[in-house]
């Protein structure tokens, strides 16, 4: 097996077992806000020592799997090799339909019909995903332009229930965007490879005008979402986030109680004052 595999193989192993141990450092955390955890004092250190003893074994085993990594980096390294500028599979289905030929025949007919097809299907695909994430969108936006769901007697109580309301309606936002875009990239690939087959074998026939090459719905929608304008209005969005949820915790008195507990740190622990 080449250096490469080995290093891609244990670098997916690695990432899903660091996602498990953040997924079972969570549910703890969780467990203690569920038993009361914005009480003052529920965050002791015998409290938090008795509910991450059970994860200690394979937070150990992570711990011995990253140095493993870090190993591994060194008696398989991978050879550096040279930068080729990759043509997109989106650049080259363009160039070959621009050069799609005119035949006739019954199998033709077929490929035309399976590039039909498999345009027709990431149309589908991407009005459903559209349709996915703006309705993930609004779900998010009435729970949290809502008043009334920040009732919490602190602002992580709050927060909890912003995750539990609106964090599987991101999450399918997210699953459908990644579903999207490796649904397009095998789509195109089996187009691409129908679209060679009909230029070998058509050679030298008059090749179909772009415009009759029929035109797919959607697509200028994801060139939009892939911009850089869409990427400086998603980090606008979080950032808006940000300064809601600081102007939550400010209403809510939870800048309050971090300015009494930094006045008890310097005046008890440091010894200023």
């Amino acid at each position: 097996m080449k250096a490469k595999q080995i290093r891609l193989y244990y670098g997916i192993f690695l990432s899903v077992f660091t996602c498990i141990m953040g997924v079972l450092f969570i549910v703890q955390a969780v467990s203690i806000l569920a038993d009361g955890g914005w009480i003052q004092g529920a965050f002791t250190r015998e409290i938090v020592a008795e509910r991450l003893f059970p994860i200690s074994i394979p937070f150990y085993i992570w711990i011995a799997a990253v140095a493993a990594g870090l190993v591994l980096s060194y008696l398989y390294p991978v050879k550096k090799t040279r930068t080729v500028n990759k043509i997109s599979e989106r650049a080259t289905q363009k160039r070959l339909s621009s050069r799609l030929p005119q035949g006739v025949g019954e199998e033709y007919e077929k490929q035309i019909k399976q590039i039909a097809t498999e345009k027709r299907s990431r149309t589908i695909v991407y009005g459903v995903c559209a349709t996915l994430c703006f309705a993930s969108a609004i779900a998010c936006a009435v729970y949290l332009l809502t008043p009334a769901n920040y009732t919490a007697n602190s602002i992580n109580g709050a927060m909890l229930n912003v995750l539990i309301n609106a964090g599987p309606w991101i999450l399918v936002a997210f699953a459908c965007c990644i579903g999207m875009t490796l649904y397009e990239k095998f789509s195109l690939l089996r187009e691409i490879t129908v679209l060679k087959a009909l230029i070998s074998s058509n050679k030298g026939n008059p090749v179909i005008k772009a415009d009759t090459v029929p035109p797919e719905i959607f697509v200028k929608i994801k060139t939009v979402l892939s911009s850089k304008y869409a990427v400086w209005g998603i980090r606008g969005g979080v950032a808006v986030i940000a300064v809601t949820f600081i102007f939550l915790g400010i209403f809510n008195e939870g800048a309050r109680d971090v300015l009494i507990k930094a006045i008890n740190i310097c005046t008890e622990c440091i010894g200023l004052g």
